[in-house]
């Protein structure tokens, strides 16, 4: 692939058959990796098989938990989502690695990138805070519950893994939860996803945002649903107007990067501001930060076509 090719593909499979092969090689590489990652996860924390369906419930009763959770983490979605990406790409599209980009971004780009990433949070903080008031109709009302106690347990562990105790901790998140979570994510669904949808639909923002859609729907995350997919939208578009695979993985490392640091400088009373309470940021900063957002990605769509 030297190009964002519409026309034709290496395979003659329908897209639905792609997306269905998609999804059972990542269902298989994610079952293999988490059997993985409960093993060391047992080895490390010495928590009791019976216990391990539950081991949320007991993140502070063992030793080693913290790098027990981050390693079964690794396993259980990075690798696999790689490993998914790698066979999907090479096997059944008949496609090399290097063909995720055909395009050289010079590093200015980059620190632009990282600049609306941490810029968009501000605007993206006011969709939170409305997604996560969204009240559903009475006859949903069951749906609602099993959705928030999700939430709610989603929320536990994450509390969990950014209460820092020790720098070494946060070098543990930034390499899983920045590194290795950009990487595999922006290649199964940008790299991936979004390119055999353009193939199909012919149509970048039908790619876009379905692979923006099913980004932020595979978190299973309703109240963290649609700043999730706005935020997969902004990083597939970079990626089409770019055509370097490479910077919608940057900036998904900064924008997972940045949260864990401000949550280490707040955890340590380094700052006052909590990045993670959305209801701290003033309606005009965010949009101002829209503003800014709109200002940036033009720059990005002008010069789509110079970026060599």
């Amino acid at each position: 692939m030297t190009n964002f090719d519409t026309s034709s593909s290496q395979t003659n499979l329908p897209f639905i058959s792609k997306v269905m092969i998609l999804v059972g090689l990542t269902l298989v590489f994610m079952t293999i990796g988490s059997v993985i990652g409960f093993f060391f996860f047992t080895q490390i924390t010495g928590i009791p098989l019976a216990q391990i369906a539950d081991f949320q419930k007991h993140l502070n009763d063992y030793p080693n938990m913290y790098d027990a959770v981050m390693l079964l983490q690794t396993f259980s979605t990075p690798i696999p989502f790689i490993a998914a990406s790698f066979f999907f790409w090479i096997i059944i599209e008949k496609q090399p690695i290097n063909s995720f980009s055909f395009r050289r971004v010079e590093l200015p780009v980059f620190f632009l990138v990282a600049l609306l990433v941490i810029i968009f949070m501000f605007f993206d903080a006011l969709i939170i805070e409305w997604n996560q008031g969204v009240i559903f109709p009475e006859t949903l009302k069951g749906i609602e519950k099993w959705m928030k106690e999700s939430e709610d347990s989603a929320g536990e562990l994450t509390k969990f893994l950014t209460n820092f105790k020790s720098p070494s901790q946060l070098v543990v998140a930034m390499i899983v939860v920045a590194v290795l979570a950009g990487i595999s994510e922006e290649l199964i669904f940008r790299g991936v996803l979004q390119n055999i949808t353009l193939r199909a639909s012919g149509n970048p923002h039908v790619a876009i945002w379905f692979a923006a859609f099913v980004f932020s729907f595979i978190h299973l995350q309703f109240y963290g649903f649609f700043p999730r997919m706005f935020l997969g939208a902004l990083f597939g578009y970079l990626y089409y107007w770019t055509k370097n695979i490479w910077v919608p993985i940057f900036a998904h490392f900064v924008n997972n990067g940045f949260t864990l640091l401000m949550a280490y400088l707040y955890t340590t009373k380094a700052v006052n501001l909590n990045i993670e309470d959305t209801k701290s940021v003033p309606l005009s900063m965010a949009f101002g930060s829209l503003m800014l957002t709109a200002l940036i990605l033009r720059w990005f769509w002008m010069r789509r076509v110079v970026i060599s």
